[in-house]
């Protein structure tokens, strides 16, 4: 939760270099909502209850669970203006996330 928060720190910053944030969960909406409330997050969490856009942005870790269920792999998209993917970064590490001074030096490179 801290990179969301981090990321809402500089929401203004994203603002101005006339970004948006989007991030999806494969939790069900119901709790993103109490998340966003509960951390003060004005961008969207999308729910992708049933995996689909995980599973197209390739995220799926198979057996990758304590458990050995499936989880997802981090993941942070830029999007350029046409919705083509400008930079990506993922991790099998699901402790490791992104900073957001990473992601916006990545929104400043895209035209």
């Amino acid at each position: 939760m801290s990179e969301l928060q981090g990321l809402q720190s500089r929401i203004t910053e994203i603002h101005e270099l006339d970004a948006e944030i989007l991030a999806i969960s494969i939790d069900p909406p119901e709790m993103n909502g109490r998340v966003a409330q509960k951390h003060g997050l004005t961008f969207p969490i999308l729910s992708d209850h049933n995996r689909e856009a995980m599973d197209r942005f390739g995220l799926r870790h198979e057996d990758g669970g304590m458990e050995g269920d499936d989880i997802f792999r981090p993941a942070v998209f830029v999007l350029d203006r046409e919705g083509q993917v400008a930079w990506r970064k993922l991790t099998d590490d699901w402790r490791v996330r992104v900073r957001p001074g990473e992601i916006i030096e990545q929104l400043k490179l895209v035209e």
